[in-house]
């Protein structure tokens, strides 16, 4: 049986801790919240400690400064750090700095929650962990996002 090391192994484990994780009827805003402090505590319980709103290096090519969702960084001190994009879209902008991050060290991992597919080609370089969400709209007209247990690949 081959193991699984590094980059593969941290979307592994992420994607079976996110499959234990579910919530019904949140807005879009608390989606996010809540997906980033499961992914905290994901990193907490392996010993990682979590920053939020990571500023990248600058580039010449870039002017404005680029923000990663959270960057993990194992408390031992050992191994790479884990640069974690958190979006709802097809941000071709997060897929960017999540290659950005790669390039200079990181793992880096991409936890997209929508209900449809990808349409951006993933480079090797990253890993693509989905949150399969379910969406319904109130007889407001607001949208409700509910997810279940196991509905992360």
């Amino acid at each position: 049986m081959q193991t699984t090391t590094g980059l593969d192994a941290a979307a592994v484990s992420l994607r079976a801790w996110l499959n234990r994780q579910h919530f019904t009827d949140l807005t879009a805003r608390e989606v996010t919240q809540f997906l980033t402090r499961t992914t905290i505590e994901w990193a907490a319980g392996l010993n990682y400690h979590a920053r939020r709103e990571v500023r990248l290096p600058a580039r010449p090519d870039h002017p404005h400064a680029e923000l990663l969702d959270l960057r993990l960084k194992h408390r031992s001190g050992k191994g790479r750090p884990i640069s974690i994009e958190i979006d709802r879209g097809n941000k071709l902008h997060s897929l960017n700095k999540l290659v950005r991050a790669a390039e200079l060290g990181d793992h880096a991992l991409w936890l997209r929650w929508s209900h449809g597919h990808v349409p951006i080609p993933i480079p090797p370089t990253v890993r693509l962990i989905r949150a399969h969400v379910l969406r319904r709209r109130t007889p407001t007209g607001s949208n409700r996002i509910s997810l279940q247990a196991g509905d992360c690949g």
